[in-house]
């Protein structure tokens, strides 16, 4: 079971989770809103570790992307099946246009008008064809915590989404500018966790892998 805080009234806790592996980060491909891969073996093996580690931990209420690698391992983690798994669009991956399914290489050959930002090991691109900048995607998670909170104010929620936008919406709970955001890497299956006062505003914060293993697959 995961430690959380008790809730004073009116506060709210809110954690997240990055999805299992899927072939898109063990091919280091872009992933993105429009390949819908699943978890590969590997992945549901990483989301039945977190299971475990994970098991007794009080939720109200379990809130995933659409994408199918999003829902898996919300409904493995939590043991929330899937029709009670609350599914909401604004919490999708960041769309990567027309270079999702790409690996950097192509990206590069294909659209060398792209940009990148290099933090640390990974290299974030900037505009993407047909995608989302990255204060674009901010606000986007900004509008998703707002509704979140709208609807669940007062209680336990699990949000079960994606590297990118989980940058994001870390970055508007800390009051970081969008490239900050991304200073900060998040694997698959970390777990953080956001305690709101009653206003909406960061308590505390914490963070834990819930699967240690899942290092050998580091972001790219």
């Amino acid at each position: 079971m995961i430690e959380i805080p008790k809730l004073a009234p009116e506060e709210t806790l809110l954690l997240t989770v990055r999805h299992g592996l899927t072939e898109l980060n063990r091919d280091k491909r872009v992933s993105g809103q429009g390949i819908d891969v699943p978890l590969l073996d590997e992945g549901v093996r990483q989301a039945e570790e977190a299971r475990e580690r994970f098991a007794g931990t009080p939720l109200d209420v379990v809130i995933s992307s659409p994408l199918r690698r999003a829902v898996q391992t919300a409904q493995i983690v939590t043991g929330v099946p899937a029709y009670a798994i609350e599914i909401d669009p604004l919490c999708n991956e960041r769309s990567f246009g027309k270079m999702e399914g790409l690996m950097r290489a192509d990206v590069e050959a294909r659209f060398p008008e792209v940009r990148y930002i290099q933090i640390g090991h990974i290299g974030y691109s900037l505009n993407p064809p047909g995608g989302e900048p990255f204060p674009v995607l901010q606000d986007r998670a900004r509008r998703f915590l707002q509704g979140v909170l709208q609807r669940h104010r007062r209680r336990r929620i699990l949000v079960s989404s994606h590297q990118t936008f989980l940058q994001q919406l870390h970055g508007v709970l800390r009051g970081l500018e969008p490239f900050q955001a991304l200073e900060d890497d998040i694997l698959n299956l970390e777990l953080h966790v956001f305690h709101l006062d009653p206003h909406g505003n960061l308590l505390s914060h914490r963070f834990e892998l819930l699967v240690p293993s899942s290092g050998q697959f580091p972001s790219f």
